[in-house]
C-alpha cells in the first residue's frame, strides 16, 4: 500500500542518493585519473613514487614499532606509536571491508607487496591514514616535526601518482587518521591504556605507568634530551 505517495518519495530519494554517489564518483576517478597522468613518466619518478610507498608500507612500521617497544619499553611513545597501528590496520580493513570499492583500473596493482585480501579495496589509503596517524604522533620540535608531516602529505600524493588509490580514498585515508588518534586517547586513554595492558600481560612488556600514557603533550621520543 503506497501511504500518501510515501513509497514513491523514499524510492526517489533513493535514486537521487545512488545519482549523486556515481555522480561524485566519476568527479573523483577523472580528477585522480588527471593526477596519475601529470607525473612524470620515467623509472627515476617511478622510483621516487616506490619509495614513497615503501616507507609507508605497514610491514615496516610494525617491525620498527615492535623493535621499538622491545627495546625501550619504558619509552610511552613507542607504545602509543604500536597501540595506533593496531588500532588503524583495525578501522581500515574493516572500512575496505564494507565499502569495498574497487583500486584505480588504469594504473597496474599487481606489483604491489603483501597484498591481503581487504588491501585489494582501495578506500580508505591505509597508507594515507598511517603516515597522517605518525604525524599526529610525533613530538619531536618543529622542524622534526615538519618534515615528519612533509613526509606524510608526500606519502599520501603518492598514493594518487602512483594510481593506488583515488583521491577521496586518501582524503578519507587522511580523517581516519585524525579519528584514530582522538579514539586511541579518549576518556583520560582508555584505549590505549587498555590495549597496552593487554601487550603487557600477554608479550611481557614492562610499560611506563599508565599515567604517562594520558596526555599526549607527556610524549617523549628518543629525539629528546631526556629520553
Amino acid at each position: 500500500v503506497n501511504l500518501f505517495g510515501y513509497k514513491d518519495r523514499i524510492e526517489k530519494i533513493r535514486m537521487d542518493i545512488y545519482y549523486l554517489k556515481d555522480l561524485l564518483s566519476d568527479i573523483d576517478h577523472k580528477i585522480s585519473y588527471y593526477l596519475f597522468k601529470c607525473w612524470p613518466r620515467g623509472s627515476k619518478n617511478k622510483t621516487i613514487l616506490r619509495l614513497l610507498e615503501w616507507s609507508g608500507h605497514g610491514l615496516i612500521w610494525f617491525t620498527f614499532a615492535i623493535a621499538l617497544v622491545y627495546l625501550y619499553p619504558q619509552n610511552p611513545f613507542f607504545g602509543a606509536l604500536l597501540v595506533g597501528l593496531i588500532l588503524d590496520i583495525i578501522l581500515v580493513a574493516v572500512i575496505k571491508a564494507f565499502v569495498r570499492r574497487r583500486r584505480p583500473h588504469y594504473a597496474p596493482q599487481a606489483d604491489q607487496f603483501l597484498v591481503i585480501s581487504v588491501d585489494k579495496h582501495s578506500l580508505p589509503s591505509g597508507h594515507a591514514s598511517r603516515a597522517f596517524y605518525i604525524a599526529h604522533l610525533f613530538k619531536g620540535g618543529f622542524f622534526l616535526s615538519t618534515l615528519v608531516w612533509l613526509w606524510a602529505i608526500s606519502v599520501g600524493a603518492s598514493r594518487i601518482f602512483l594510481g593506488r588509490h583515488h583521491v577521496f580514498d586518501v582524503i578519507v585515508g587522511m580523517l581516519l587518521a585524525s579519528f584514530t588518534i582522538s579514539l586511541q586517547f579518549a576518556f583520560n586513554g582508555l584505549i590505549n591504556n587498555s590495549i597496552l595492558w593487554i601487550l603487557s600481560t600477554s608479550f611481557g612488556f614492562q610499560f611506563s605507568n599508565t599515567n604517562d600514557f594520558s596526555e599526549m603533550n607527556g610524549f617523549q621520543t628518543v629525539f629528546d634530551d631526556d629520553s
